[in-house]
């Protein structure tokens, strides 16, 4: 199928989007490793499965777009589209991401030490009567 054009520039221009796109969520999946740390297995087990969706991804924009033939700027394009996006969104998506991450836990952490002060309050009215309860029935147990 010959393309006008025209028409090979959009799919230049979508190929450029689709690659940042990829190159975002896969910001995305980094984000989420930082924020949940795991074994190197998941690590490994989760870039397989972004790389095979990201396949499935192209492959289906390819045969839309393309009537399914891989042409050099569309390739170009993915690539060069992800490497747009890591060298200039990236880290700025990664700072704010970590600053939000940070925030969420500094809000939990907060929230649980204010839902916990109640009982932590009790606990050291309460605390040396049972201790010393609890020697008491250990001295006489024995």
């Amino acid at each position: 199928m010959i393309l006008s054009l025209h028409a090979q520039a959009q799919l230049f221009l979508l190929t450029v989007l689709l690659g940042g796109g990829m190159g975002l969520v896969y910001d995305g999946l980094r984000v989420f490793r930082h924020a949940l740390p795991h074994k190197p297995f998941w690590v490994q087990l989760e870039d397989g499965l972004f790389w095979l969706a990201a396949v499935f991804l192209v492959f289906g924009v390819m045969l839309h777009a393309s009537s399914g033939e891989i042409r050099f700027f569309s390739i170009f394009g993915l690539f060069g589209g992800m490497g747009l996006y890591f060298l200039t969104l990236s880290r700025l998506v990664i700072a704010v991401s970590d600053r939000i991450i940070a925030l969420v836990k500094y809000s939990a952490a907060l929230f649980f030490r204010i839902l916990s002060t109640p009982f932590r309050l009790v606990w050291l009215i309460v605390r040396r009567p049972v201790l010393k309860f609890g020697r008491f029935c250990g001295k006489k147990r024995k």
